[in-house]
């Protein structure tokens, strides 16, 4: 379904209930703000580090983020750090993802974040806009390209750009929108990201403990039992001052962890169990995940599993997401979605969403209805078909006709084929078809049925056309 600016603002952000957010997996490794750290680089900078062991290599990699803001603007602030996980949710929501540019109203912002409507709020959350879009990243070893399966350096702002709208205290509260730095895009729709329950965070009063939760819900994905050196947790991924000595540590800590126990995050252990001695200086602390596994561990898809959550899952929805999304929409609408995106993908080329799950999550919560030259063919499986007036061909209607036509010659080719003949192009066809044509046709090649078919001539019709251009070629 094609949506404007306007229609998309029509859907405000909401707080009510359980709300689960988007995390991406570098930003939440790291704090990004001067949450009671102080630096010896200077006030405008900010250096984390950490040694983690890369299993894809064997080794251990040392990472080093470098945090440098901008004389006019200086550091993020651990608000501007509630208002970077609220970007995330908004673009999730508004566009699965798949658009760097994503339109809002400040007003639904600050709303969102809990704040009051004063002119100050609005005040606050332009500054945190700005910052965003001057502040440089410096992931020296230290940026998962999942993509590559690598530790990677990259040094990038967070906002490529931000275009503010109206006056800026809610009385005249235009359409304002932002985008996306490219790195960190390519980060969301490479799936590098988790679930996180927002109204959990925002119950969290001290911005330690909110750091703290973001890092220890992504670490818990593997262990409900964790153990870091005192000083590379509390220094590096809480944010806390290096000039503090480990008792020092232990105090400014202890309003945190008691926070994250009180809302059964972590398992209260008494000190002497939170903390072991190794040697004299080093310390180790002990974190258990008490509730119920993060939402970013992936379901173990086992028959017990509901189906459709294990098809979701398949195409990439991460299984919080899935969950939720079977437990609110009826299932006829969700298979619905399940074949439209599919079939998209086996058309390649522009119609294929370049983020399919994000598309997919987006397409069951605000009901994208389907393609004009889909309709024609599925109607029969759609929840609620539409009926195009018989009239005089538009250009879908053009475009669906030279479609079948291309088709139909590739098929009538195929089958003059001898049955040895055509195992052999149907084999080439998936050797050197278009990567998500290939990956649907495997996924349903073992059931078969209409779409697969139509992935398969698909595939033999692309592979007919490249052999007669490089026959036509040579």
């Amino acid at each position: 379904m094609e949506q404007t600016a306007d229609t998309l603002i029509s859907l405000p952000l909401e707080r009510s209930g359980r709300i689960l957010g988007t995390d991406e997996l570098n930003i939440c490794e790291f704090p990004l703000t001067s949450t009671g750290r102080g630096s010896a680089h200077g006030d405008n900078t900010l250096i984390f580090e950490d040694d983690i062991f890369d299993e894809g290599s064997k080794q251990t990699v040392h990472r080093k983020l470098i945090v440098s803001a901008s004389e006019a603007f200086g550091l993020p602030t651990p608000a501007d750090s509630d208002v970077l996980l609220v970007l995330m949710h908004l673009t999730n929501e508004r566009n699965g993802f798949t658009d760097r540019t994503v339109h809002f109203t400040r007003y639904e912002l600050v709303k969102f974040l809990g704040w009051d409507q004063s002119g100050k709020s609005y005040r606050r959350l332009e500054e945190a806009l700005h910052r965003w879009v001057n502040i440089t990243l410096n992931y020296n070893r230290a940026w998962w390209d999942r993509s590559g399966r690598r530790w990677a350096t990259k040094s990038f702002h967070i906002l490529e750009s931000v275009d503010l709208r109206g006056r800026g205290d809610g009385r005249d509260d235009g359409t304002s929108s932002l985008t996306w730095n490219q790195v960190i895009f390519d980060s969301f729709q490479s799936n590098h990201v988790k679930r996180l329950d927002l109204d959990t965070y925002f119950r969290l009063k001290s911005p330690a403990a909110r750091q703290a939760y973001r890092f220890l819900d992504k670490r818990f994905y593997r262990s409900k039992l964790l153990e870091f050196d005192l000083r590379s947790f509390a220094c590096e991924h809480v944010g806390l001052s290096r000039n503090y000595d480990n008792g020092q540590l232990k105090r400014k800590l202890l309003p945190a962890i008691s926070e994250l126990e009180e809302i059964g995050f972590l398992k209260p252990l008494p000190e002497h169990e939170r903390y072991t001695k190794r040697k004299k200086g080093d310390w180790v602390i002990k974190l258990i995940r008490e509730s119920a596994q993060s939402e970013s561990q992936p379901v173990e898809l086992t028959s017990s599993v509901d189906p459709l959550i294990e098809e979701l899952t398949k195409r990439g929805v991460h299984a919080g997401t899935a969950r939720e999304l079977v437990e609110q929409f009826a299932p006829d609408r969700i298979r619905a979605k399940l074949e439209i995106l599919d079939w998209l993908i086996a058309q390649g080329g522009e119609r294929a969403p370049k983020n399919p799950a994000g598309y997919l999550a987006s397409a069951i919560r605000n009901d994208y209805q389907a393609p004009s030259d889909f309709r024609a063919r599925h109607s029969a499986h759609l929840s609620r078909p539409q009926v195009t007036p018989k009239s005089q061909p538009s250009k879908p209607a053009a475009e669906s006709e030279e479609y079948a036509a291309r088709l139909n010659a590739a098929k009538l080719r195929f089958q003059s084929l001898c049955q040895e003949e055509q195992k052999r192009v149907e084999d080439l066809a998936v050797a050197s078809g278009n990567r998500f044509r290939v990956d649907t046709y495997k996924r349903l090649q073992k059931n078969g049925g209409k779409l697969f078919e139509e992935v398969r001539d698909l595939l033999i019709a692309d592979y007919f056309a490249k052999d007669e251009s490089e026959q036509h070629a040579g």
